[in-house]
């Protein structure tokens, strides 16, 4: 083993000659019985000390009941009273300012493509006469 590099501690480096040699990982587990057994010993074990109690199982679901097809449509009309309807006033607007976004967007993207086009054609010289 030498020392490579000048000047302080932090600025300097160990190189090995033997690249068989293994430098032991703080916390690691050793690869035969006795050094596992004396880590454990060494260490201190993790987690509480009772173990923890088995999962409940949680009840069983009941199947659910098969309708027919006019008891189905009847649900789903039953459940649309329920829904909460935009008025024609909340769904113009609604409307009318998507379409405003989709108009902002468009010439927001046009003049980026426009830059670019102009940025490429000037840097590569591409288009050009």
């Amino acid at each position: 083993m030498k020392a490579v590099g000048a000047g302080s501690g932090a600025n300097r480096r160990t190189v090995f000659s033997d690249p068989r040699t293994v430098l032991p990982v703080v916390g690691a587990m050793a690869s035969n019985e006795p050094s596992k057994k004396a880590d454990l010993a060494r260490t201190p074990q993790r987690g509480t000390a009772t173990p923890t109690p088995p999962r409940a199982t949680p009840p069983a679901r009941p199947a659910p009941k098969r309708v027919g097809p006019v008891e189905f449509l009847s649900q789903v009309r039953d459940e649309g009273r329920k829904v909460t309807w935009p008025t024609r006033k909340e769904t113009v607007v609604t409307t009318v300012m998507v379409f405003i976004m989709v108009v902002a967007a468009s010439l927001f993207f046009t003049v980026v493509d426009q830059a670019m086009r102009y940025l490429v054609t000037l840097i590569l010289g591409v288009g050009t006469n």
